[in-house]
């Protein structure tokens, strides 16, 4: 399995991003608390895949280490598409061929209980958005997609995903055979837009 798993929105602000996408008609859950990290999460579930809005809420503790530096860097000017990822049940095999080394990461949910994945790339993904990164949970139960979730704009999955690469041949390693549903565009290198699939039809953000 190698497929399309997520599309992260970074966000300066995570009630002000929940009560904009709510409006917009999804349901939004509380995902917790990244350790050590000073980010945190909302997820909107979307069966075979979700939206992530990150945003920081230990400035302190985010400006200490690459990942919360990074995502600073990147919402410094408003919110924006960050980065998306593959899901994957062989990660090992996916990461060898491309360099990569599988990390362990973890989220502790509100309820107290924590989750745990491998990903590989993130760091470079964090800093090509048009690249993916790679992520096998530990318990695929966990995944987040697959969380219940009943929005009233009827939105049920990711449609597609615009970007532009200065490196198409990189990107088509990277993607490893897997299945997303990308767009191709001209312009500066990044993800730009994403389509979600609702009941009246798509929803464009970015």
């Amino acid at each position: 399995m190698l497929e399309l798993g997520q599309v992260v929105l970074g966000v300066r602000d995570l009630e002000a991003a929940t009560r904009h996408m709510e409006a917009e008609g999804f349901a939004v859950q509380d995902g917790g608390v990244h350790p050590g990290l000073g980010t945190a999460n909302r997820i909107i579930p979307l069966g075979g895949q979700y939206l992530e809005l990150l945003g920081v809420v230990d400035e302190s503790l985010a400006s200490s280490n690459w990942y919360g530096r990074a995502l600073l860097d990147r919402i410094a000017d408003g919110d924006r598409l960050v980065r998306w990822s593959l899901r994957t049940d062989r990660i090992e095999e996916i990461a060898g061929p491309l360099g990569l080394i599988p990390e362990r990461r973890s989220r502790m949910r509100p309820d107290g209980r924590p989750l745990h994945w491998r990903a590989a790339g993130l760091q470079t993904a964090a800093e090509h958005g048009w690249l993916p990164f790679f992520m096998q949970w530990e318990d695929a139960a966990d995944f987040p997609g697959a969380l219940p979730a009943r929005h009233p704009n009827g939105a049920h999955a990711i449609a597609w995903l615009e970007l532009s690469t200065p490196d198409p041949e990189r990107l088509h390693r990277w993607l490893s055979g897997g299945e997303a549903p990308l767009r191709l565009t001209e312009g500066a290198p990044g993800l730009h837009r994403v389509g979600v699939a609702t009941r009246e039809g798509e929803l464009v953000l970015g």
